[in-house]
């Protein structure tokens, strides 16, 4: 396995962006994993703070790992376009540069607390692109963040209140969203997995949104253990994702 640092010009972004790729060396055609961070972090949090380069040893599965800037993932009111990047430019560019495999199905997008909702955002937005989106303590009530903000300011990104609504940043809003050319074909949509450790003070943010989801007919689980908003709880978290991609489990353990 490789294990690299790349520093890149986005066209989306228009700058330099940092991502961490943990990349297999074997046969290629590797499912690829979308991994984002959480506020505060960057492309080098996940292989620092968790054991994930172990999880993946032997795994035919790339994990990417970008900087999101504390720009929540989507196309910034007062900023940059973030989900452009994240759900364009950068699945475009690691399929070009890497042997992995094109196919929707062998590719997933998971992140934690921020990363969450940005993970979530993507698969919603883009019914079918990933086979599974995972939300691990996941800022899923973007409005009750907004109202509520701690250390970042939300208002470059999503604009005042009401243009956060009206854009539909909100994940509620895209559960029922219009498409550009149809509703969301639920059939055809991302499996979600929602999980989120017990002593979270945001856990009712994963339990209301499994409910929401559920009954919208989303393909959605829900899992919650001992843990809190914590690094601890993610690397559980990763571990078994990592196992849910290589198949080895069929379900969250």
């Amino acid at each position: 396995m490789s294990y690299l640092t790349i520093n890149f010009k986005s066209k989306a972004l228009h700058m330099p962006v940092m991502l961490d790729v943990l990349m297999p060396q074997g046969h290629g055609n590797y499912k690829t994993l979308y991994l984002l961070h959480g506020a505060g972090g960057d492309h080098a949090c996940w292989g620092l703070k968790t054991r994930i380069a172990d999880y993946v040893e032997g795994k035919d599965i790339a994990v990417v790992m970008p900087s999101g800037y504390n720009r929540f993932y989507v196309d910034n009111i007062n900023g940059k376009d973030f989900f452009t990047f994240i759900s364009d430019e950068l699945v475009k560019q690691c399929e070009n540069w890497f042997d992995v495999s094109r196919d929707a199905g062998d590719r997933y997008i998971a992140g934690m607390s921020m990363g969450g909702y940005g993970a979530f955002y993507a698969a919603l937005k883009k019914p079918g692109m990933y086979n599974t989106a995972f939300s691990y303590s996941g800022l899923l009530n973007i409005i009750e963040r907004y109202d509520k903000p701690q250390g970042v300011d939300m208002f470059p990104v999503f604009g005042t209140r009401q243009q956060l609504i009206d854009n539909k940043f909100d994940l509620y809003e895209l559960l029922h969203k219009k498409s550009d050319n149809d509703t969301v074909n639920v059939e055809n949509s991302s499996k979600f997995i929602v999980t989120c450790g017990t002593s979270d003070p945001r856990i009712h943010m994963s339990r209301e949104f499994f409910n929401a989801a559920k009954q919208a007919g989303l393909d959605v689980s829900y899992y919650e253990k001992d843990g809190a908003h914590d690094w601890k709880y993610w690397d559980k978290c990763i571990e078994q994702t990592i196992k849910y991609i290589a198949g080895e489990v069929s379900a969250w353990q």
